[in-house]
């Protein structure tokens, strides 16, 4: 998705945009907190965890790449 002429990024001016990001958000948070846990959640390892997040963040990136800037200014491998 596009920046407004404005600048201004779809995730602070689009609900729906920001649900989803949210929700990706949240994969995240939950991937990395289960880490190392043994649960049904577990990546169980960093790669896998890393790998998880290319993913997540490629989706983050195709509904609004001026926010995906903000939150991975040196790209997904950083």
């Amino acid at each position: 998705m596009k920046t407004r002429k404005d600048g201004t990024s779809p995730y602070f001016t689009n609900k729906s945009v920001r649900v989803k990001i949210d929700k990706l958000l949240h994969e995240n948070a939950v991937i990395w907190s289960n880490l190392g846990t043994g649960t049904t959640l577990d990546d169980k390892s960093r790669g896998e965890g890393e790998k998880s997040w290319a993913v997540i963040a490629t989706k983050i990136k195709e509904l609004d790449e001026s926010f995906f800037n903000r939150i991975c200014p040196y790209g997904i491998d950083s």
